[in-house]
């Protein structure tokens, strides 16, 4: 008995090491298949951590990443049919600000305004514009001080204006020339060579009225021209002025200069017209104009520093 349950302990024991050997050799062959797996893993893993860094380094923020996930054409004509929408009430009510269709109509406006805003230019605000200037050899210090000029424009958050911020955008995207040839006591304002539409509605907002080196539309209905306040225009540019059929109506207000206004600002304010006349209001001689000569979109990161907006997309202009 005892021999035989000796064969059978030798042979439980040969079974046994053959069946390690077998699972040694599988775990031998699937390691290089697991270690594989695993380094797939772990590069996707870095990957998806350091792309949305690199674009928010471009300067583009989520914009780039969520161009996959918009549609801008549709998101373009969903502007396009609202605007028209607007458009179309405030030309045939008096007051357009106490008209409830129209506010309905103002509000959808702006709210799609808003989503492709943040889709295109990136969810990061508040945006800016980089103003290039050229003053023309005309102005009396130009020999002082050259040609070359510059404002930086910090606008308004789109939670209060939009439907400005965005006519203003695409001003700078598409920009195709524009000066300063108006030189008043309170306004320094442009011309603008565009097929920009003037806006829709006078988008106003009390939160954001028309105080010292801030941005507006001129005109009624405003833009695409826009101006500089040299002085407090609340009153001047705000609900209620320049007409007294509605109190209401104000001119838009949707930005600030934050660089460049103690300098370039008051250099642009000592142009004169031809005879020498302080404050010529608008400027006949196109050679006193102010040119600029380009508009450049820039976009904050996560981390509020601004670089140059690449756009989402390679549309033309």
């Amino acid at each position: 008995m005892d021999a035989m349950y000796g064969d059978d302990d030798a042979k439980y024991s040969k079974m046994k090491k053959q069946r390690q050997r077998t699972l040694f050799v599988v775990a031998m062959l699937a390691l290089p298949f697991l270690i594989g797996i695993f380094l797939v893993l772990n590069r996707s893993s870095q990957s998806g951590a350091r792309a949305p860094r690199e674009l928010i380094r471009q300067g583009n923020s989520l914009a780039l990443s969520e161009a996959k996930t918009y549609d801008f054409d549709e998101l373009r004509r969903q502007i396009e049919v609202a605007d028209a929408e607007v458009r179309n009430i405030r030309q045939n009510v008096k007051i357009f600000e106490t008209d409830k269709e129209g506010q309905i109509a103002a509000k959808k406006l702006q709210d799609v305004t808003r989503t492709f805003l943040k889709a295109y230019y990136g969810p990061q605000e508040p945006y800016r514009v980089k103003v290039d200037l050229e003053f023309q050899d005309t102005i009396a210090d130009f020999a002082e001080k050259g040609a070359d000029g510059m404002i930086m424009i910090e606008l308004a958050p789109s939670s209060l204006q939009p439907h400005s911020i965005h006519t203003f955008l695409e001003l700078a995207r598409t920009f195709h020339g524009g000066a300063f040839h108006r030189i008043a006591p309170h306004v320094l304002q442009t011309t603008m060579s565009t097929k920009i539409k003037h806006l829709a509605f006078q988008e106003y907002s009390d939160k954001f009225p028309h105080k010292l080196a801030t941005v507006g539309y001129a005109g009624r209905p405003s833009g695409p021209a826009w101006y500089v306040s040299t002085q407090d225009n609340a009153r001047n540019h705000g609900p209620g002025s320049q007409q007294q059929a509605n109190p209401y109506e104000a001119d838009s207000c949707f930005g600030k200069v934050i660089e460049g206004f103690d300098d370039h600002v008051q250099r642009i304010r000592t142009v004169t017209s031809s005879e020498g006349k302080k404050w010529p209001q608008f400027l006949g001689d196109k050679k006193r104009w102010v040119k600029i000569t380009s508009m450049t979109i820039l976009v904050p990161d996560e981390h509020g520093d601004y670089d140059e907006w690449q756009g989402p997309d390679a549309e033309s202009t």
